[in-house]
């Protein structure tokens, strides 16, 4: 005779299940890229950069200058490695995506301060636990507010108001309580004004981590000149960042950036 069950055994076997199931362990590291992938880049620069991130397959992904063209390739050749997206692409240099294993509990695009420039934050579920990523793009140093302003004064305002973009950032982020991530295009090096200030509210720099192998990440591997400047930053704050590489390949006049990263216990 077959063994039959009551419906209260039933109901706490079919509970225990879905519990089980709705909860798996956080994963011990995770790896995250970000990635100014150049609005201009024609369709085989754009394949090129593909390669450089189905390659890497990076769990978090960081994408800036994101076009509806990108967004179309991105899709149709990663997008089943990537279930979770929040992509928002544009014409021009404001396009900002974040594409996750991992799923997107909430997600928020929002004008940064001042300018305006486009930002996107998200919640990563990683079993009971969340981290909290950003992806940001502050102020270009050679873009012009006024048609007279020279190269050189254009610069000048240009480091004030990544200044006060850094500011505005840590101000936002202040009251996060668990891990945060901030991933972008900073458009200056460590030593700039607006990267001391991450620096003083506490995030660390995955360069500074170990097993680094790092440096100069524009012009990148898209242009025929030899990379200069280090603009493109992985930084954490109550996490512990690992292994960062600058992927010195790709079709784009920005090299990507990746790391580990290791949640606290």
């Amino acid at each position: 005779m077959p063994l039959r069950m009551c419906p209260i055994s039933l109901a706490m076997t079919w509970m225990l299940g879905v519990l089980g199931r709705a909860a798996p362990a956080s994963p011990p590291t995770l790896s995250v890229m970000t990635y100014n992938v150049l609005y201009s880049a024609p369709a085989e620069d754009v394949e090129k950069s593909l390669d450089v991130i189905e390659k890497e397959a990076p769990d978090i992904l960081c994408l800036r200058e994101l076009t509806p063209g990108f967004t179309k390739a991105f899709r149709r050749r990663l997008g089943k490695r990537y279930p979770y997206m929040r992509l928002v692409p544009r014409k021009g240099t404001w396009g900002v995506g974040i594409a996750s294993r991992y799923r997107l509990q909430h997600t928020v695009h929002f004008p940064q301060q001042p300018h305006r420039m486009p930002a996107l934050e998200a919640r990563v579920g990683l079993g009971s636990r969340t981290l909290k990523v950003a992806c940001v793009h502050l102020m270009a140093p050679g873009a012009k507010h006024r048609k007279q302003d020279g190269l050189l004064e254009a610069m000048e305002k240009n480091a004030v108001l990544r200044k006060k973009q850094a500011e505005s950032l840590v101000r936002r982020y202040a009251k996060v309580q668990g891990p945060l991530l901030l991933l972008g295009d900073m458009n200056e090096g460590r030593s700039g004004e607006a990267m001391k200030v991450f620096a003083a509210a506490g995030f660390q720099h995955a360069c500074d981590g170990p097993d680094a192998a790092c440096g100069a990440t524009w012009p990148g591997a898209g242009s025929v000149l030899p990379s200069l400047v280090e603009i493109d930053h992985v930084l954490g704050r109550k996490l512990t960042l690992s292994g960062a590489k600058v992927l010195r390949d790709g079709g784009s006049d920005h090299d990507a950036v990746r790391a580990s990263v290791e949640l606290p216990r």
